[in-house]
């Protein structure tokens, strides 16, 4: 019978001859026929060489391609989240050295993932379907594993504190060595399919590495390894001075270890040496498709860590805050009565916080656009070009300096200026001064004198961030930010001349949460961008080797 049309496993059952797939639960591989088990050592062992042939499967759509040693089609692509059938076609990809066999079951897959999204209030209700649960998929991941080993002198100091009585003393340590680093098992993401963000957050270890047997793939899908392993050499150095500095911590009882010099001064380690094998970590991938943007969901297979970016639903966050406002409005109108001029001071507090809160979404959603925690890709070769940034160009989560960081620095430090300058004009120009100095310390006047000072400070705050943003492009539309500067200026104009004509403050108030609604609503499209990946497209290729 052919073995592509009957769907049979490359492995045969010794009792029956049946098909042969590995099972998560007792792991070991189970006959489809009679049920019985066998162990893969066991099993026939294969030559050994660089080269693994497979059946690869290529999605219609993106192209995407994972393989398998099954000759079974899929109908599903975990990349696209598109329904389509996988084509296949023989192929062959680099043989891996060690793999870390899969222990989350499907159902135990299922329990985190539902236990990650009740966390989320606002998910969308279709990501909990069952239908999008059975588009998980079980897929083996490249990783490279570098083992760094490195000597050279090392400028160390040490720091301890201790509390006696009621004086704390700190002391400092010399620490210097001739340092002899022997670190192994870093890994870095080998594919350039799978995401160098979501590979970190997964915490694989190969502390239960195997050797690489074909029969593992039986039943599940693998990626294929397209990045040189020279590629991470760099980062896996740093890497390593870390992991050398955290057990010099350790060994000491330092509360910290700090390296003056030396080996720091080249996270490359001149003169290391690097030994690099691949190793397939297991992976639970889920893509779930929404428009022409991907919710990717990924499930460490081993300890069951949880990787995903929760969107928000639109409809359940606009329910959400108009029932929220309904109540707020219900409340304060049943217990209190606030005047025309408090309501709009307490709308300009909201739209600083909404600010604020707008432009922290459009800020991680500009790193995760320009990958600037990842390698450098060029997308001409399809590839990873040079060492990877991540280590030496970020301090304490902030990009090293650069001529546009600079930039951005004098133009927040003109912002500042205009600002203090705003503030200067409204004080010399005598109405707050004349106001101040009218203002009674009954309640009303105390009041009032409150609702300026509130009105003032958000005022000056809000043109301030606002022309700190002007003009870069990766914090959006300006526009809703200068309707809330407008009508923060105006009901301090209007305060500041005595209005009272409640309609004014009223208008004021009314602009402010208007502009505080628009900037709610891109938050919301801010975040489910960065929740979310475009729908990717492949290079179909010939053989990945």
């Amino acid at each position: 019978m052919n073995e592509a049309a009957s769907g049979s496993r490359r492995y045969g059952c010794p009792s029956c001859g049946g098909g042969l797939r590995y099972d998560i639960a007792s792991r070991e591989m189970i006959c489809d026929r009679c049920g019985s088990m066998t162990k893969i050592t066991d099993l026939p062992q294969e030559e050994a060489g660089d080269l693994l042939e497979v059946t690869e499967f290529h999605c219609p759509q993106c192209g995407a391609a994972v393989y398998s040693t099954d000759t079974e089609v899929t109908s599903f692509c975990s990349f696209c989240g598109s329904d389509v059938v996988l084509m296949g076609k023989m192929a062959r990809t680099k043989r891996p050295a060690k793999i870390v066999p899969f222990t989350v079951t499907r159902e135990e897959c299922e329990r985190a993932y539902h236990d990650h999204l009740g966390k989320y209030l606002l998910a969308p209700r279709e990501m909990k379907k069952a239908e999008t649960l059975a588009h998980f998929r079980p897929v083996y991941v490249p990783f490279w594993s570098y083992q760094v080993d490195a000597e050279g002198p090392a400028s160390l100091e040490g720091k301890k504190s201790y509390t006696r009585g009621n004086y704390r003393y700190d002391e400092t340590y010399d620490l210097s060595m001739d340092a002899e680093i022997r670190q192994k098992g870093i890994l870095y993401d080998a594919s350039t399919a799978f995401e160098d963000e979501t590979a970190a957050m997964l915490r694989h270890t190969t502390e239960d590495a195997v050797p690489f047997h074909p029969a593992y793939l039986s039943g599940f899908y693998a990626q294929g390894s397209d990045v040189e392993a020279s590629t991470y050499e760099q980062e896996a150095a740093a890497s390593a001075v870390k992991m050398f500095m955290e057990q010099v911590k350790e060994d000491t009882g330092m509360d910290s270890v700090e390296m003056k010099g030396n080996i720091e001064d080249n996270f490359g380690l001149p003169g290391a040496r690097f030994r690099e094998e691949l190793v397939m970590m297991p992976v639970w991938l889920l893509a779930h498709r929404q428009g022409e943007r991907v919710v990717y969901t990924a499930i460490n297979g081993k300890s069951g860590e949880t990787v995903c970016d929760v969107p928000v639903s639109s409809g359940r966050m606009i329910s959400m805050t108009l029932g929220l406002a309904a109540a707020l409005f219900l409340v304060l109108s049943f217990f209190l009565t606030l005047k025309p001029e408090t309501l709009m001071a307490i709308c300009a507090v909201i739209t600083v916080v909404v600010q604020y809160l707008f432009s922290g979404a459009q800020e991680m959603l500009y790193t995760r656009r320009s990958r600037i925690f990842e390698p450098d890709f060029d997308s001409g070769e399809n590839s990873f070009t040079g060492a990877a940034k991540a280590q030496l160009q970020v301090r304490e989560n902030r990009v090293s300096a650069s001529g546009s960081d600079r930039s951005a620095k004098a133009q927040r430090a003109l912002a500042t200026i205009i600002g203090v300058i705003i503030f200067l004009a409204f004080a010399v120009g005598g109405n707050l001064t004349r106001i101040m100095s009218s203002i009674s310390f009954g309640s009303s006047g105390f009041r009032r004198g409150a609702v300026l000072a509130v009105v003032l400070i958000c005022t000056v705050v809000l043109i301030i961030h606002t022309i700190r943003r002007l003009g870069r492009e990766k914090n959006g539309p300006w526009w809703p930010r200068a309707l809330c500067c407008l009508a923060c200026c105006a009901g301090l104009f209007f305060l500041a001349t005595k209005q009272i004509e409640d309609l004014l403050f009223y208008g004021c108030a009314a602009a402010m949460l208007i502009s505080s609604g628009l900037e709610l609503l891109m938050v919301n499209l801010a975040h489910n961008e960065y929740a979310s990946r475009p729908v990717p497209f492949f290079e179909e290729k010939e053989e990945t080797i």
